[in-house]
């Protein structure tokens, strides 16, 4: 830990931000559980945040395994007390 103004800034080795996909300029989020760990994750953007969204639905999008096919429904015979 460091002081940084009134502050305490963390270092975050090269290895570890690599495996947690940080990089420079990544917003974070943090929060502190209740037995005191602090947790770091990304920041997502705020709902109303159109750009923002967009980006992260692309670089998930992009990020996502090839072949994987999107969720479809399947319909069979009711079997039981279901209303259709």
């Amino acid at each position: 830990m460091k002081s940084w103004g009134n502050s305490l800034a963390v270092r975050i080795p090269s290895e570890v931000a690599k495996q947690a996909k940080l990089s420079e300029g990544t917003n974070v989020n943090f929060h502190v559980s209740e037995d005191g760990n602090i947790v770091l994750r990304p920041a997502y953007p705020a709902a109303d945040d159109q750009e923002g969204l967009r980006a992260l639905f692309l670089s998930l999008r992009g990020s996502s395994k090839s072949g994987i096919k999107a969720h479809e429904e399947e319909f069979v015979e009711p079997v039981g007390d279901e209303i259709i």
